[in-house]
């Protein structure tokens, strides 16, 4: 449904339901609107207080709420495409299977946010906030994700495609299963992460931190690890750039 059409609907029920206070005149009747009645009518509310509302399902593709305090707010499946979200608080908000192709998130705040299963190719979430976010399964193809935070985060089988992520800190993270296949992750930290079976083919890996990371059946092959750090890595059935396999820490029994 179009704004205009969904701004007029909404517009109708309330007059009709006197949830205005409507006698006749229109005159004033934007300032009476609470920020989420706005949002609905306008697609359009930055700065606007948004916490914990209940949008799933819905299609708000080219949505603008720059600032917005999106807070727990309930956005399963709904359709965010070309959204302009930039430095949007939306910590704890329930983004499952939600759609946020080309989206902008710069800056944004995902702390904690449920995000598996979403779509987020070619969006942008440069230097955002995803600590504790919950990526699992997400498509993230050519994503930027330039100097974001994801410490901690849950990336099980996420895909990764050409994503950039040169800088990112992704200390602690489970990227267990993932596809970073080319990738660019220079400089990235990877600190303490889990890559197990993770594929990195082709991936730009330079001065990244692989320090403590588990590799265990990882595919580095074709990968560009030059000045890459690996001290106290576990590599285990792991496939090094020149196609070797690299058992050096696997136990006895595995191998």
């Amino acid at each position: 449904m179009g704004s205009q059409k969904l701004g007029a609907t909404i517009v109708a029920i309330a007059i009709g339901q006197g949830i205005w206070g409507w006698s006749g005149s229109t005159a004033g009747w934007a300032e009476s609107l609470s920020d989420f009645q706005y949002f609905l009518i306008s697609q359009e509310c930055n700065g606007c207080d948004l916490q914990g509302s209940v949008l799933a399902g819905m299609s708000l593709a080219g949505v603008t709420l720059e600032r917005a305090n999106l807070q727990n707010a309930n956005l399963s499946d709904a359709v965010l495409s070309n959204g302009v979200l930039r430095e949007a608080n939306l910590t704890g908000a329930d983004l499952q299977r939600a759609s946020l192709t080309r989206a902008d998130l710069t800056q944004a705040t995902l702390q904690n946010s449920q995000l598996n299963g979403s779509s987020l190719a070619y969006a942008d979430l440069s230097e955002a906030n995803l600590q504790g976010a919950n990526l699992t399964g997400a498509i993230a193809h050519e994503t930027l994700f330039v100097e974001a935070n994801l410490t901690n985060a849950n990336l099980t089988d996420i895909s990764l495609v050409e994503a950039n992520l040169g800088r990112a800190d992704l200390t602690n993270v489970n990227l267990q299963g993932a596809n970073l296949s080319y990738t660019y992750l220079t400089r990235g930290n990877l600190n303490n992460t889990n890559l197990t079976a993770t594929n990195f083919t082709g991936a730009r890996l330079i001065r990244a931190n692989f320090d403590g990371a588990d590799l265990t059946d990882a595919t580095l092959r074709d990968a560009r690890t030059s000045r890459a750090t690996f001290t106290d890595a576990i590599f285990c059935r792991t496939i090094m750039p020149d196609g070797s396999q690299n058992d050096q820490d696997c136990p006895e029994s595995s191998l």
